[in-house]
């Protein structure tokens, strides 16, 4: 597919590295399950910063970052209280807008995080899958 453009001044152009594929996302292949078609799936997924818009100012091209796939809207009840994992308005990456089964994707300054600098770049694609876990606890 052609290279993902900064739309707004918060959107981050990611190089994935590396990618996982989740389990949710098989129903999404076969069932019809994501919520907009065609979408690149892929929510699991680590990269260097390429270029960002001019309202993010603390990354640098080549910093290391994982997804953080949950956007909520920070407006409604939910989010007011502190429960973004109930917003309804949420947006999803990998679902709702273009995913990280590719070369290139653009996300939200706030889906993504720096990595510590001695953590290999592919173990950045299980920091989602690992924190699924850890709220089982």
């Amino acid at each position: 597919r052609p290279l993902p453009q900064l739309q707004a001044e918060d959107d981050v152009l990611v190089k994935v590295v590396s990618s996982g594929l989740c389990g949710s996302d098989i129903p999404r292949i076969f069932a019809q399950g994501a919520h907009y078609y065609p979408i690149t799936l892929g929510h699991e997924f680590s990269g260097y910063v390429e270029s960002y818009g001019t309202g993010v100012t603390d990354m640098q091209p080549g910093d290391a970052v994982a997804c953080v796939p949950l956007l909520p809207c920070f407006h409604c009840p939910q989010c007011e209280r502190g429960y973004f994992s109930l917003c309804k308005q949420y947006q999803f990456v990998g679902s709702r807008s273009e995913g990280g089964n590719a070369e290139y994707v653009v996300v939200k300054r706030a889906n993504l995080f720096r990595l510590p600098s001695d953590m290999p770049i592919e173990d950045g694609a299980f920091i989602e899958p690992i924190t699924v876990g850890l709220h089982a606890f």
